[in-house]
């Protein structure tokens, strides 16, 4: 069994030119809190198209709402519906802007996403 082990992690490297990798990609993430100042931390940077996951370990419902969605005019950038307690929401990336957004059930927890583009490696 051990050298079948061994044969299947060969054909992996063989396959994908490199040994498998474990990592998951890196993201960004914000604990929504019951008291101020609600999403930790309340201010955010992210890199452009980086995942942000929200986590809600509260007893209550919350949504992660864009203000452009409730805005007259406004681009809805995102909208997680309705987080239960214990649950999370993932949203996969935004393109450099800044994005405030709020708790649809409870207008006074508001937060912000400054999104900016990933500084790039030195030319050589």
């Amino acid at each position: 069994m051990k050298s079948f082990t061994i044969i299947v992690a060969l054909a992996c490297f063989l396959a994908l030119g490199r040994w498998p990798s474990l990592a998951v990609s890196p993201q960004v993430q914000i604990l929504i809190d019951s008291g101020s100042p609600y999403f930790v931390p309340a201010s955010a940077n992210v890199a452009a198209h980086m995942p942000i996951r929200w986590e809600n370990p509260t007893p209550t419902h919350h949504t992660i709402t864009h203000n452009g969605c409730v805005e007259d005019g406004g681009a809805c950038a995102f909208d997680s519906d309705v987080i239960e307690p214990n649950g999370n929401y993932t949203l996969q990336g935004l393109p450099p802007g800044r994005y405030a957004y709020h708790c649809r059930l409870h207008p006074i927890m508001r937060g912000i996403l400054v999104v900016t583009e990933p500084p790039f490696p030195s030319q050589l």
